[in-house]
């Protein structure tokens, strides 16, 4: 269900990265930070089992198509509102989109007709989480190590809200989030574990029965896996095609490669909060060539 994890672990690496006046007396706990990192996989968890209800709104995906706009909107309601929750929500949304970016490139480059998107994703994801928290992701229930709450806030809704409805003219802010957090809860409390295996067969089946729509992911890529896939982590530095440049990264390279462009954009928006609303450097930075191009070289 995209790379929560991922962006959970860039996110709390980068707050070394911002204005300590955004994050001093600010009470930043890990069930913050991983509410945020799942903001960007919304969508994915909207009508979560339903198979015949279909997310008319698709938020995440829009924004990913419009950022740039949606972005300089947001920057600018938490600059008016002068709220610092608002601002730091803001860091988390321009890293989580960076993350994307990136990890998209990465899952591309290995991406082959056996070892499908959903695949890759479950074995980055749970690299990170077993290397980081000393255990295994198949066997933990992710909403109790986590969460208290699955729901935005009401400072985060009225960041959000104002920005979507002029960037996309619709109004859906706190509805749509309640439902897909609430869907999040579900699908971290009984649908991403099996200690047994057990569910394999029985995701196969809701699948084979019931679960046929169209970009739709299958029941059977919500488990995590016991065993890692260490080709797809690239440990042994081989060689392969990043878009259209070559090159050696392992996992853990390419994560430093994350983490040195989320500092460039924490710190143009460092800029922007204790300057006077400047836009030209998140501008200039948006004109430039494709970000992990430009990393490559």
């Amino acid at each position: 269900m995209g790379y929560p994890f991922i962006r959970y672990y860039v996110i709390k690496d980068a707050l070394r990265f911002i204005n300590t006046n955004i994050t001093y007396m600010q009470d930043i706990s890990n069930t913050m930070l991983f509410k945020y990192a799942l903001f960007y996989d919304a969508e994915e968890f909207y009508k979560l089992m339903s198979f015949h209800k279909i997310d008319s709104y698709q938020i995440s995906s829009k924004i990913k198509n419009n950022f740039l706009p949606f972005l300089k909107e947001i920057l600018h309601m938490a600059y008016v509102h002068a709220s610092l929750e608002e601002q730091l929500f803001c860091y988390y949304i321009f890293i989580s989109y960076i993350v994307n970016l990136y990890i998209s490139d990465y899952i591309d480059a290995f991406h082959t007709k056996k070892k499908d998107k959903a695949y890759i994703e479950r074995m980055l994801e749970t690299y990170f989480f077993n290397k980081n928290e000393k255990l295994k992701l198949h066997s933990i229930n992710v909403a109790d190590y986590f969460f208290d709450s699955f729901e935005l806030s009401q400072t985060d809704i009225n960041l959000l809200e104002k920005p979507i409805k002029r960037v996309f003219g619709f109004f859906c802010t706190k509805n749509y989030y309640l439902e897909c957090y609430q869907s999040a809860r579900f699908y971290y409390d009984y649908l991403s574990r099996s200690k047994t295996g057990l569910k394999k067969p029985l995701f196969f089946l809701y699948d084979l029965l019931l679960n046929h729509r169209k970009n739709k992911k299958k029941a059977r890529s919500f488990l995590y896996p016991k065993r890692l896939d260490t080709t797809i982590l690239n440990l042994n530095n081989r060689s392969y095609m990043l878009q259209d440049l070559e090159v050696t990264y392992s996992i853990d390279e390419f994560y430093q490669v994350i983490l040195k462009e989320v500092r460039r954009i924490c710190d143009i928006l460092n800029s922007y909060f204790t300057g006077n609303e400047n836009l030209k450097p998140l501008e200039k930075y948006f004109s430039k060539e494709p970000i992990t191009k430009k990393e490559a070289k």
